[in-house]
Order: C-alpha cells, then structure tokens, then sequence
C-alpha cells in the first residue's frame, strides 16, 4: 500500500478513540483525584486497545515506555510526586467550583488525548512498536509533535463533546465496566459524523509524524557514529 493511501484515514474509528475521548472526559468528574484515577486507567489503556485494534500485542516494555509520564524519569517521580500530588489536588478543587474552568480543561485534554491516540495508531500501523528501541524513538516523535500543538480543528468538536455533559461518573464508571450508556453513544454518533471532516489535517499529522521519527532515527545513528568513532 502506498504511504498517500496509509495517511489518508477519513473513516471513524471507535475502538481508536474511545479511551482517549473517556480519559479527556474524566477531568469532568468532580471529585478532586477520583477524576485523575480515572484518566489515568482510560489513558494508559490506549496503547494495548489501539494496538488490539490492529491484532498485535505489545511487549510489556514498550507499554511501559508509551505511558511514561512525560519528560519525567522513575526517580525523579517518586521525589516529587507528594508535592505535585498536592499542588494538583488544590487547583483541581478550585476548577470544581469555577467549574466553566473544569470544561475548558476537559475540552483541552480530549482535544489532546485524541491526537495521542492517532499518534499512537500512526506508530502502530508502520510497526514502531513491535520493539523497545523503535517504541521509544516512536514516543519521542509523538511527544514532540504534542508540545508543538497549539491551535488544532479538533478543538470545536471536543467543546461540543464536552459541553453539557451531566452524570459523567456514571457514565464513566459503566464504561469502564465494559458497557456505554446513552450519553456516551452519542458523543460517539457526534464524534463519526464530523470526523470524516478533518481527514486533511490527520494526513497532514501523519506526514509530521512520519518525518519527525525519521529525523530522530537519523540524529540517533549520528550519535551512534560519533560515538564509535570516538572509540576507536
């Protein structure tokens, strides 16, 4: 198949998205880390169903690597995660009650959990994944491509996603039990009558994609060359 015909994915996929559009929706639940409990479950489930979605299954390591928290090592987590988990429960308290806030913050995190999820099907589909060494080189080109992300047209149709959603931790806790209740059938017809709509800019994230690994495959064997060199 050619790379034109591998980027252009016009057709909706639910079991791409769906964790990443649960996780992004959990922010609305308003209990102060009950509602990162639940991101985290929805966001760190990505990986493998994505990965399912293609019938592969990923090594624990690579799992490992594509949940990482961001710019963050083990260590270092551990020495600051009383603090952070501090600083993180007080703001979260007052985004409960300036709750427009809490919308605009789900809006964010959906808009940003479902270019993740395309990244993360991108790097499937070109088998990025199959081992740790290309998973990791995978993981930094989509973090990159995060950071750059400023503005996106995904962004209305998350708000409208997000907008007026009532009984979320119901709905998210039948989700995670494995069953959809109406409001989040919906959100789904919403999110496969429009998303045919933005096919450009995915074969545009795609192209990103493609060229940002391939930079840093190619930095990585320069490193790898210089480092040799200086060897012998």
């Amino acid at each position: 198949m050619s790379n034109s015909l591998q980027r252009r994915q016009p057709d909706f996929d639910w079991a791409t998205y769906a964790d990443a559009t649960l996780a992004g929706l959990s922010v609305l639940i308003p209990i102060p880390l009950l509602d990162l409990a639940f991101e985290y479950y929805f966001r760190t489930r990505m990986p493998r169903a994505i990965a399912k979605r293609h019938k592969q299954e990923l090594q624990p390591t690579v799992v490992q690597t594509l949940n990482r928290k961001q710019g963050e090592g083990f260590w270092k987590g551990c020495l600051t995660i009383t603090v952070q988990g501090l600083i993180s429960l007080i703001k979260r308290i007052s985004r409960k009650i300036l709750y427009f806030l809490t919308v605009k913050e789900a809006t964010d995190m959906v808009s940003r959990y479902w270019h993740q999820a395309f990244l993360l099907n991108r790097a499937t589909q070109q088998g990025h994944l199959d081992n740790l060494e290309t998973a990791q080189q995978a993981r930094a080109a989509i973090d990159e491509i995060l950071e750059t992300i400023t503005t996106s047209p995904l962004a209305q149709l998350a708000q409208n996603i997000t907008e007026g959603t009532r009984h979320i931790f119901r709905s998210l806790r039948q989700a995670r039990q494995g069953t959809e209740d109406d409001s989040i059938e919906a959100k789904r017809a919403q999110m496969q009558q429009h998303w045919a709509d933005f096919a450009p800019y995915f074969d545009s994230l795609a192209v990103q994609y493609d060229q940002v690994y391939l930079r840093l495959g190619q930095r990585g064997a320069q490193a790898e060359a210089n480092t040799q060199e200086e060897g012998s």
